[in-house]
């Protein structure tokens, strides 16, 4: 366990250093991952430290479950694209805003985008060519550069659904949250970490390895790993 009181000494040196020096880029860091691994409760443990140590953090609500219009919701092309924009919106956003973050905190990016149009490749509801010309467009330099590090949170499809169902009256399976569907996803992360691991400097947290980990250790590691991309000033 990351010793708390070290962390947030950690941090707030890091903030006095970047408050004497010229406002650069925001560090991009995004979270990526499959449902129910733990990803959305790490951001909201990790975003409200650095909040409150008094980093700038620009943390957008997820697009996908959130904020993506619910009519797309039927077409999973129509969706996925829309998150994906969602996602390179912000990306912009954190690079020219006035406001000068400090960090930037992607819940669901380019590489959660890479991911899921692999997986309707596989499905058959894209061609390779179509899936092809999408992930060229997500790995323009111009953005892909910017994400400092992917935390990928994954689960296997059995310990997601315990989650998914530990607090519901029925355990009736939906789109997604069903083992075939989720099986399917984590493959096409995996396919995707293959294709594309040099592209993004990727830390692997696969939550079903590891369920004696709780969300505030899970969290305070990955708070830890994200102080260590801030460049060091003298």
């Amino acid at each position: 366990m990351t010793d708390l009181n070290v962390l947030r000494d950690k941090a707030t040196g890091k903030l006095e250093q970047l408050n004497c020096t010229p406002p650069g880029r925001p560090v991009f860091v995004e979270f990526s991952g499959t449902p129910k691994s733990g990803k959305s409760t790490c951001i909201d443990i990790v975003s409200h430290f650095f909040r409150r140590v008094g980093f700038n953090v620009l943390a957008p609500t997820e697009g996908a479950s959130k904020r993506t219009p619910y009519y797309l919701r039927r077409d999973l092309v129509a969706f996925n694209t829309w998150s994906a924009s969602y996602a390179l919106t912000h990306i912009i956003e954190g690079l020219h805003h006035s406001d000068r973050y400090h960090l930037a905190i992607l819940d669901r990016g380019l590489f959660d985008a890479l991911a899921w149009f692999q997986l309707l490749q596989n499905n058959s509801e894209i061609s390779e060519e179509v899936r092809e010309t999408v992930h060229n467009f997500i790995l323009v330099e111009k953005w892909k550069s910017v994400i400092d590090s992917v935390f990928l949170f994954t689960a296997d499809s059995a310990t997601s659904l315990d989650r998914e169902n530990a607090d519901k009256l029925i355990d009736e399976p939906g789109r997604a949250m069903n083992p075939d569907f989720l099986n399917s996803l984590n493959h096409a992360y995996a396919e995707v970490r293959e294709s594309y691991g040099n592209e993004f400097t990727i830390i692997d947290i696969n939550t079903s390895m590891n369920e004696n980990s709780s969300p505030k250790s899970t969290a305070a590691q990955v708070a830890n790993s994200i102080l260590d991309l801030f460049p060091n000033h003298s």
